[in-house]
Formats: structure tokens, C-alpha cells, sequence
């Protein structure tokens, strides 16, 4: 019973408003006065009936040996008939340490299995016949991994000293009598005043934080109570236990402590000089993850990665070869594997005869792909806000591969493979392209009109958001103004 007290007391406010409205009195279970059916028994063992005693459930309180003070018991719900039993947790505002028949009918209550009509036979059969909900299962495990771990613990004949300095017959240093493991010390944050403990390797790093009641991790999304989480995010219970110290604290009679050390022993966190192989076998994995996520953002991006296709260069010859080109830097975790300043400005291409062969998008090339079909040319554009002012006036290359959506007789309709609707025009006698989506109406009327150089090219008749407005007006053009 002692175990449940503390729980007890905490939840005591909560209780006393539903305690007004639900009652027991001489095994009659009473809601707002009217009464709902009976109950007999006692701890651990109780019996409902509906009012004329023609159906029974037996709810029997459930719990796992040696379990932390605040932990609650479920119920176990048996049809005597069919010897079928399912279980149900507590919910803490419903639970009382004294008076468990109450709380089984509250429960009851709250799942429609009681009504104010009585037991609900139905809900109740369909709920026992149906999937375990697997507390016992969960519960006694976890108690089993427990009580492993301290039988662990035990091996390691575990002290502490006031100074919080770990001792342990298992300790392997350089000197055979020097027997310390690991250092603990406690801590009361600044942000909520609860009590914290944190364990320390011979090396001081940190392998874990213990936390009494609510505490919060950067990078873990629930609160930590009465438990450890380790510095490889592992979450161990490590219980609380103020009867070591009556009188004066000493860390040597401080319970909690080695309650929280032998919970990490136990668990296989054996101090000595583990936080540097903590450290590197997390630099390990988050290598592995990142390349991973590479791998699998090379899949989904716009980048070209070892497609066969051919090159078209300078001076008009073909090149065959596997080709990777990156319209967009792909960055994961710490590694940015962009291989060039700007996205979209550089080609390789791999061959037999050119193991390592790079083409600058300044250069003015194309290149295709054979899979897909797709042509891309190297070309400067006006009408961006691609690049600053000062690196403008400093010359600097702003061209791009751009993917040819349209080309006939040196008219073409481009766009940046990073960015879909970017789109840009090229005609024959002007050496740069044109962006026709940068910008507001205004600019861009401007920009056409520069650029066209042609008086009866009316910029309000086209669409020059869209490719086919595009293809549009470069037709109109062709005819009206390039003769």
C-alpha cells in the first residue's frame, strides 16, 4: 500500500471533484444519487453486477513487483464464464490509493462499459474477446529488463564517495588499486528548481542527466521524470529515493545516486573511458545518416548524376561520355557537396579518354542527355537579380546551364532546371538571354523592349509568364520584326 501513497497524495485534488459526483456506499455505485449497479470484494479482487445481479465482471488490480512509487496498477478485467481476460491502465485523475473500487467504476464509466443504465454486457464481452492491450506484457518486461540490470549492477560491488567519485572492483586503470569509474554530481536547474543529476565518465564527459520531475532535452519531445537520458539518447528509469540521508546530505548515503549509477551500469553505460567511444560511434552513424540522406536527395533533386549523353563544344565537335552536372547544392548535415560555387555552372563529363573533363557554362556549350532526350546550353541572362551590384561590377561570371524547352532557328525558350518557372528567351542576333519572370510588369516591359529592339512588338498582347506565351511571341517576333 505504501507504494501507492505518494501518488496517492499528489493526485488527491484531482480526485475529490469526481469523488462528489461518483460514489460507493454500501457496495451500491452511485452517480449523482442514482444508482448504477453493485460491487463487492476487496483488494486486489473486486466484482460489478448490474442492479439485479444477472451479469458480473471481475476487475482485478494489477501491478509489477519492485516498481517506482509513482507508477500506477491496471485492471484486469475477466469474463468468469469464458475465463477471457483484457487489461485497462488507470487514468491518473480517476485513480485513488483508497478507495480502488471507485476507481475501477470510474473507469468503467469513462469506456461506456458501465452506464447509467448499468454494466454494458456488449461493450464489455467485445472489449475482453477482442486485442490484448499487452500492460502486464509491457509492464513485467520492463520490470524484467530491471531486475537484469541490477543483477549487473551487483557485479560491479558499485560505491560512491561524498565527493561523487564512482568506485568499482571492475575498474581497469593503469593502477591496479586505483578502482574509480566515473564521477556523479547533483544540480538544480535554473528553469524549473528540480532536482538533476549528471554522470560523468573518468575523461569528465558527460554520459548522462537525470532528471527528477519534468525535465526537457534539447532533441527529445517528452518530459523526463525519474529518468535518465544518456548522451546517445537513450532513456533509462533510475528511481528516487530520499531515505539515505536523515540527518546531514552526504553524497556516500545519497540513495538516488546510486539508484541512477546502478541504472547506467546496468545498462551496459560501464564509465571507465566510454565518452570518447560514445562520441565516435555517434560521428559514425550521423556520417552513415548523412550520406544517406545524400543519396536519397541526389534521387529527388533537378541535379544530374552519371547519365549517359554527349557534349557539343566550342568548336561544334560531339563528346560522348557519362555526364553530372548540379543545378542545385544538395547540403546534409555538416557536408556541403555542391561542387562549384554556383549551382548550374559547371559540366563533367567522364570517359575513356577523359577521365575528369569540366565545361564552364560561359563557354557557351550544350550538352543532352540520351535517357531523357533533355538539351541544356550555357548562356548569360539578363533581367536577374541573380547576383549583387558589387559582384557585377566586378565582373564575375553570373551564366548558367539552362534546360532548352524550345528551340527553332536560333529562337529558344530556356529555363533554370533549379527553378521551374524561371524562364528565359534567346533569339538569334542577341549573344545573352532574357528572363520573362523576374521582376514586375513594369521592369520587364522595359527589359522586352531593350532587348527586341523591334517598335511593332506589342509587350500587352503576349503572355511572357508562360511557355506557350513564350513560344507565342517569339513567333510574333520572327514574323513582324525579324525580316
Amino acid at each position: 500500500m505504501k507504494k501507492y501513497i505518494l501518488m496517492a497524495l499528489i493526485l488527491l485534488v484531482n480526485t475529490v471533484s469526481f469523488a462528489q459526483k461518483l460514489k460507493i456506499e454500501k457496495g451500491e455505485i452511485k452517480l449523482d444519487d442514482k444508482t448504477l449497479g453493485l460491487v463487492e470484494g476487496k483488494r486486489p479482487i473486486y466484482k460489478y453486477y448490474n442492479l439485479d445481479k444477472t451479469y458480473s465482471v471481475t476487475a482485478e488490480i494489477k501491478s509489477a513487483p519492485n516498481e517506482p512509487s509513482l507508477a500506477l496498477p491496471w485492471i484486469e478485467l475477466k469474463d468468469e464464464k469464458t475465463g477471457k481476460t483484457n487489461e485497462l491502465e488507470f487514468r491518473s485523475r480517476k485513480f485513488s490509493a483508497f478507495n480502488y473500487d471507485r476507481s475501477i467504476a470510474y473507469e468503467l464509466l469513462e469506456r461506456n462499459y458501465l452506464t447509467t443504465d448499468g454494466l454494458n454486457p456488449e461493450a464489455i464481452e467485445s472489449f475482453i474477446s477482442g486485442e490484448s492491450a499487452g500492460i502486464a506484457a509491457k509492464r513485467l518486461g520492463a520490470q524484467n529488463e530491471i531486475d537484469q540490470a541490477n543483477k549487473v549492477a551487483d557485479t560491479y560491488q558499485l560505491s560512491i564517495d561524498d565527493a561523487g567519485t564512482i568506485y568499482s572492483i571492475k575498474a581497469q586503470n593503469p593502477d591496479p588499486n586505483d578502482k574509480r569509474i566515473g564521477y556523479i554530481k547533483m544540480t538544480s536547474p535554473a528553469i524549473n528548481g528540480e532536482l538533476k543529476y549528471e554522470v560523468m565518465d573518468l575523461d569528465q564527459y558527460l554520459i548522462a542527466s537525470w532528471y527528477a520531475k519534468s525535465g526537457m532535452v534539447s532533441g527529445y519531445n517528452k518530459y523526463l521524470n525519474q529518468q535518465l537520458i544518456t548522451v546517445d539518447r537513450n532513456i533509462i528509469s533510475a528511481a528516487f529515493d530520499n531515505k539515505g540521508n536523515p540527518i546531514g546530505y552526504k553524497m556516500s548515503k545519497d540513495k538516488t545516486a546510486m539508484n541512477i549509477v546502478r541504472a547506467l551500469i546496468g545498462n551496459g553505460y560501464v564509465l571507465q573511458h566510454q565518452g570518447i567511444d560514445i562520441e565516435n560511434k555517434f560521428k559514425e552513424e550521423q556520417s552513415k545518416l548523412n550520406k544517406e540522406k545524400y543519396e536519397e536527395a541526389k534521387l529527388n533533386s533537378v541535379n544530374i548524376y552519371d547519365k549517359n549523353g554527349y557534349v557539343i563544344d566550342e568548336k561544334g565537335e560531339k563528346i560522348t561520355g557519362t555526364l553530372k552536372i548540379e543545378f542545385k547544392a544538395i547540403t546534409t548535415g555538416n557536408a556541403n557537396t555542391s561542387s562549384s560555387l554556383v549551382p548550374g555552372q559547371r559540366l563533367y563529363l567522364t570517359n575513356a579518354i577523359h577521365p575528369f573533363q569540366t565545361y564552364d557554362s560561359k563557354s557557351g556549350i550544350r550538352f543532352c542527355i540520351d535517357e531523357s532526350k533533355e538539351c541544356f546550353i550555357g548562356l548569360t541572362s539578363k533581367g536577374s537579380n541573380f547576383m549583387s551590384s558589387a559582384l557585377k561590377a566586378l565582373d564575375t561570371d553570373n551564366s548558367k546551364f539552362y534546360k532548352i524547352l524550345y528551340e527553332e532557328n536560333g529562337y529558344m525558350v530556356l529555363v533554370d532546371p533549379a527553378v521551374p518557372d524561371d524562364f528565359v528567351i534567346k533569339i538569334p542576333n542577341q549573344d545573352k538571354g532574357l528572363f520573362t519572370t523576374k521582376g514586375s510588369n513594369t521592369k520587364l516591359k522595359k527589359n522586352i523592349i531593350d532587348y527586341l529592339k523591334c517598335d511593332s512588338f506589342v509587350f500587352e498582347n503576349h503572355d511572357l509568364k508562360t511557355l506557350d506565351g513564350l513560344i507565342k511571341a517569339l513567333g510574333d517576333y520572327k514574323n513582324n520584326c525579324n525580316k
